[in-house]
């Protein structure tokens, strides 16, 4: 009789802790963790969007924040395994800018900030013929620096 109270009891404990569990799960916080982000862009990213549009908005359609997955696809491989890894690590990865044909829409250059030294990206624009330009911080201020920096790897 003792082994069955003491089942009974676990099994009272158990359904007591699996409900207040999936109570606190479906709370409505829990189901939706977000919150807006402000702002879109960094100082240095703002900084240079507005020189982007000064120096070539007449004549490119200036994309920002754009995902490198949404640009560049995996070829086919083989192996499902090494096509999974090829996915993944462009999956996350984006450019800062990404200039247009303004008629065509056609990717002409991508545009970085140079926080990093990013050769994986560098690698990638090089196979796919995709020209890559990337500006220090400081540089994006200087108007001349820009337009030079994109038309000598546009014309390249």
């Amino acid at each position: 009789m003792s082994w069955l109270a003491l089942t009974l009891v676990a099994f009272v404990c158990f359904v007591l802790v699996f409900f207040v569990k999936n109570r606190q799960l479906n709370h409505p916080a829990l189901q939706y963790p977000y919150r807006l982000k402000d702002p879109v862009f960094s100082p240095a990213e703002r900084e240079l969007l507005e020189m982007l549009q000064r120096t070539v908005g007449q004549t490119y359609l200036i994309l920002p924040k754009v995902g490198v997955a949404e640009v560049v696809e995996v070829t086919a491989i083989a192996r499902r395994a090494y096509w999974y890894r090829a996915t993944n690590r462009i999956a996350a990865a984006r450019f800062d800018f990404l200039l247009c044909d303004s008629q065509t829409l056609q990717p002409v250059c991508a545009v970085d900030l140079d926080d990093t030294d990013d050769e994986f990206r560098e690698r990638l624009c090089s196979t796919v013929g995709l020209p890559r330009v990337r500006l220090p911080a400081d540089k994006t201020s200087s108007y001349t620096a820009v337009h030079e920096a994109i038309m000598a790897a546009i014309e390249a």
